[in-house]
């Protein structure tokens, strides 16, 4: 969340619309019920390339939207650690908690190391005692 600058809220209805697939403007308002009211979501989340049009109203048909390929990747990415299949990166460059401007990103890192570890022994990898 921190790498992508979006909040909680943001990252679960990317969840929700990667398992929707195609969806229309009034099924994102349907599922933005179910994680906090903001009128200003879909527009938010447009302007923030995390969804785009699919197809454009015809005659009576509704405008089909999806989530672009930047989502995806975020919700594939998330996947693959959630499942200790790759570490989350320990490097400032890639991961902006590691440059530690807050308390919080210092507190979070340590976590990161921790889940790295865990992610190591499981695929049986030796690691580093920090």
């Amino acid at each position: 969340m921190v790498r992508h600058n979006i909040n909680e809220s943001d990252l679960e209805m990317i969840m929700f619309l990667y398992s929707e697939g195609l969806f229309t403007y009034y099924r994102f308002k349907q599922l933005s019920n179910f994680n906090g009211w903001d009128e200003r979501k879909f527009k938010k989340m447009k302007d923030g390339g995390w969804i785009h049009m699919w197809r454009d109203k015809n005659g009576s048909e509704y405008r089909l939207y999806e989530i672009t390929r930047k989502a995806r990747l975020v919700v594939t990415d998330m996947y693959k650690k959630l499942n200790y299949e790759e570490e989350i990166s320990e490097l400032a460059q890639n991961n902006p908690v590691f440059k530690r401007k807050q308390f919080s990103h210092k507190v979070l890192a340590l976590g990161i190391r921790s889940f790295n570890q865990e992610v190591r022994k499981r695929k049986g990898l030796k690691y580093e005692e920090y």
